[in-house]
């Protein structure tokens, strides 16, 4: 048995995004398949630009298993 248990990871990781994508487009996008906690776009460090990926973050795992079962068809 672990000592340590981790609580599930309800971040959803999402590439190819747009340089121009802000985290508000990507709240109303992803919004329509249940309430956002938080959504984070990476920058680079030397050049302050997004680097093309996201992390958008739900409340609940099953959520996440939804709209990545939804991703795969």
């Amino acid at each position: 048995m672990a000592r340590y248990m981790r609580p599930p990871n309800t971040s959803l990781f999402v590439r190819n995004i747009s340089d121009e994508s802000r985290p508000e487009d990507l709240r109303r996008e992803f919004g329509r398949y249940g309430p956002i906690v938080d959504v984070y776009i990476p920058l680079d460090f030397y050049t302050r630009q997004p680097r093309g990926f996201a992390y958008i973050q739900y409340p609940f795992l099953k959520k996440i298993h939804h709209f990545s079962m939804l991703l795969t068809r």
